[in-house]
């Protein structure tokens, strides 16, 4: 069988979310997609690093581990609250759907996206074109860049 005789399954699509417009459009996509291939969705949100140079990042080079992880914590409820509706209405579909949330501490959310891809057989990644930071959006999207470049998968890219 040639490459262009080869039969596209799809059985795993991930959702890297932030909470931002394009990330919830993506998931909309998603679920389509994993509707018509009959596909496990995955989410996942990566919290950010806390920057030393920050109020918080301060409080956690000095020691105060119960500020840094109260704000932690609050970060990950809220990341919560933005998957939620997406986990359901993934289930409204049939869909199985599985959702992680990981602290980027010490490393950076391309590397976890991309070992996360690899580690769990990802067949396709669907994103939003730009975050929700403003870095992310003065960059036009740097993460989304370098997943595209980085993956070993598809990634479909909705504006």
């Amino acid at each position: 069988m040639s490459d262009t005789e080869a039969v596209v399954s799809i059985k795993k699509i991930l959702i890297p979310i932030d909470g931002s417009n394009t990330s919830i459009k993506a998931s909309k996509y998603a679920i389509h997609l994993a509707k018509l291939n009959n596909a496990e969705l995955v989410i996942i949100h990566i919290i950010e690093d806390i920057k030393q140079g920050g109020a918080i990042g301060l409080q956690q080079r000095y020691g105060n581990i119960s500020l840094v992880e109260a704000f932690k914590k609050a970060r990950e409820e809220s990341a919560r609250k933005f998957i939620k509706p997406i986990e359901e209405a993934a289930e409204k579909n049939g869909l199985k759907v599985k959702s992680d949330i990981f602290d980027a501490e010490g490393t950076n959310g391309i590397k976890l996206i991309i070992e996360y891809t690899d580690k769990n057989n990802i067949d396709l990644i669907v994103i939003g074109s730009k975050g929700r930071s403003i870095f992310e959006r003065l960059l036009v999207g740097s993460l989304t860049n370098a997943v595209i470049n980085h993956s070993r998968c598809p990634v479909l890219v909705v504006r």
